[in-house]
């Protein structure tokens, strides 16, 4: 059972039932503070649900781990990279582990939108086969696209973004996942037009 009945309101906590007295009065205070915390949470919000295809990926094994979804992981991760002029994109989290990361090389956005990106491939024995994740993202039109994973020793990945992706700026939000899931902390690199 959920919902209101009389002064009542049922419903449901980390799937167990419980019930509470409505309030008598709604504390619903307009200030400024108030309402750029509630506009920065509902940006967040929604960027969880753009970046939805990288952090069901990338935050799996901290969701298992702090018994949430994802989209709820992502946005406590988050919740902090939202200032006066929106998203700071550079801080945002897809992706966060034990598993060794390195750094982008190159990025390269060439004819027909073909975009290839290298990365350092240097690695051990232990850690060769650890998949790399790239997820690319078009803020302006709330749009991104996940690159099939390639591995670790490949050290570049290509693919060929929408042609709608032209002339907007674009985040680049990068991974490695073993093969016991677990990933690293996440890459970032931006394409400003």
């Amino acid at each position: 059972m959920s919902g209101k009945l009389g002064d009542m309101i049922y419903s449901s906590w980390h799937g167990r039932p419980y019930s509470r007295r409505r309030p008598e009065k709604v504390a619903n205070p307009q200030t400024e503070a108030q309402q750029a915390h509630r506009n920065a949470f509902a940006e967040i919000s929604r960027l969880a649900s753009d970046l939805k295809a990288a952090h069901c990926i990338g935050l799996h094994k901290q969701a298992q781990r702090l018994k949430l979804n994802t989209h709820c992981v992502f946005k406590k991760f988050n919740k902090d990279y939202y200032g006066e002029n929106g998203i700071i994109y550079p801080r945002v989290i897809v992706s966060d582990g034990p598993v060794r990361t390195t750094r982008i090389l190159s990025v390269e956005l060439g004819e027909q939108n073909v975009l290839c990106v290298a990365f350092d491939n240097r690695c051990s024995i232990s850690d060769a086969d650890d998949q790399f994740f790239l997820f690319v993202y078009c803020p302006d039109l709330r749009a991104g696209v996940l690159v099939p994973p390639v591995p670790r020793s490949a050290g570049m990945t290509t693919v060929t973004l929408p042609a709608e992706f032209t002339e907007h700026p674009l985040h680049l939000y990068a991974f490695f996942r073993d093969e016991k899931r677990k990933t690293s902390r996440t890459i970032y690199h931006a394409i400003t037009k």
